[in-house]
Order: C-alpha cells, then structure tokens, then sequence
C-alpha cells in the first residue's frame, strides 16, 4: 500500500505543470457539486490538484481547505489563488510527510473529486472515509468523484496501453502533448456496490449515486464517471 501511495505522490510531482494545464477549468460536473455548496461553510478539497475546486467558489463566503500529497502542485495552487490566500478564504495543505487534521464537527462540505481511486486497498479507503465522518458535522456532505473505468470510453482507452494489475486495478500512463509516457498512474475501479459498502462501513448514507457524463446523469455504459453524494449519518455517531 503505501509503495503505490509514495508512486502516486512522484508521478503527480514529475507530471505537475502538464496536469495542471489539462485542469484550468472546471469539467460540466463542477455545476452540480455547486450546488452543495452555501455561505458560511468549511469546505474539504481532498487531492485538490491544482485547486480548480475554488472556481466553483465565486460569490460564496466560504473558507476551502486543500490537501493534496504533490507538493508540486500545492505550490501551483498557492500561486493561483494566492489571493484568496492573503485574504483568509483558502488554505493548501502538502500530506506528503504527514495528514492534516482538523477538529471533530469542523466540515459542513468535503470533496473527493478525481482523487480516492488512487488509494490502492480497502485498509486505507475505510480509514479516510473515517476521518471525513469524524471531521465533518452532524448531516455533512461527502461529495466523490471516481473514473468510471467500466465504461465503454474505458474499455476502448484500456486496449490502447493501460496495464491491468489486479480485477480492478490499473496503471494508466500519463502522456505529455507530445506523446512521451512520464508515468504509469494507479488508478482501482470502484463499482457502485464496493463504494456503498465502504460508506456504510464509516457511517454514511446516501442521497445520490449515479453516472455522469458531460454534467448529466447516464448510465454505466455512457458514463465516463461514478458521482457519490454521502450524508453523515449523525444517528451512528
């Protein structure tokens, strides 16, 4: 486990300027995770990248919280939204060498966009998901985004160099524009049943479940993504 969460951090090191580009903008589902969100919130971007979660921002009083393990691209987010840094709406928060912690109760919103299908085995997905209940407030929101890897565009993408390393886990290369591979991405494919069972097992229940693709809901064929929205399930807690 955590030589893959270590090959993670490198390959997201080593690919951080050209990740970054490919995210200066916020996909379609970005308007639906909008909607979560209500002045006076804390706010958890969890694998934030390069921040782009704060586009979704505007015109909220809210104050975000990004963590990421690439400390390469913590450094890009800081310079991006430096000034929602300097004015006290947003801090980046490097989990390289050690997690962040907050105090129980302190989250009313947190997102998981793009970032929990890179936790290799069910040890470390059940002991995040318990520090997002423990950290969140009574009927928080949990918003998740996983690559639905099922999906016809998958299946095509996997014949093109993907290497499969276990029944539903992959490697996926990381190409520059030019075509050059700089790494080979861990990446594990959830089904809907696998990530209930994970919720339930940390206190959570669920409101929304369901592909989407091009911010509307299809079907697991059409969908490119998986979308999770978990409320805190305060009677467990």
């Amino acid at each position: 486990m955590r030589d893959i969460i270590q090959k993670t951090r490198k390959d997201y090191n080593k690919i951080a300027k050209y990740f970054s580009n490919t995210r200066e903008y916020v996909w379609p589902e970005f308007k639906y995770f909008r909607s979560f969100i209500k002045d006076g919130q804390n706010i958890l971007d969890w694998g934030c990248g390069n921040g782009r979660m704060i586009f979704c921002l505007e015109d909220k009083k809210v104050k975000y919280y990004g963590l990421d393990q690439s400390i390469e691209l913590i450094k890009i987010a800081r310079k991006k939204f430096n000034p929602q840094i300097k004015n006290g709406t947003a801090q980046f928060f490097c989990t390289a060498s050690r997690d962040k912690k907050f105090s129980e109760g302190f989250f009313d919103l947190v997102f998981a966009i793009s970032s929990f299908f890179h936790l290799p085995d069910e040890e470390s997905r059940l002991k995040l998901l318990q520090k997002f209940n423990n950290e969140m407030k009574d009927d928080g929101k949990l918003v998740m985004l996983v690559w639905n890897l099922g999906s016809d565009w998958a299946k095509a993408k996997a014949k093109k160099g993907w290497k499969k390393i276990g029944e539903n886990d992959f490697l996926i290369p990381w190409k520059t524009p030019e075509g050059k591979v700089l790494c080979d991405r861990y990446y594990h494919h959830f089904t809907q049943d696998e990530l209930k069972d994970l919720l339930k097992k940390t206190g959570f229940k669920i409101k929304k479940m369901g592909y989407m693709q091009g911010g509307k809901w299809s079907d697991d064929k059409g969908g490119f993504n998986l979308v999770v929205v978990a409320e805190k399930n305060s009677a467990k807690n």
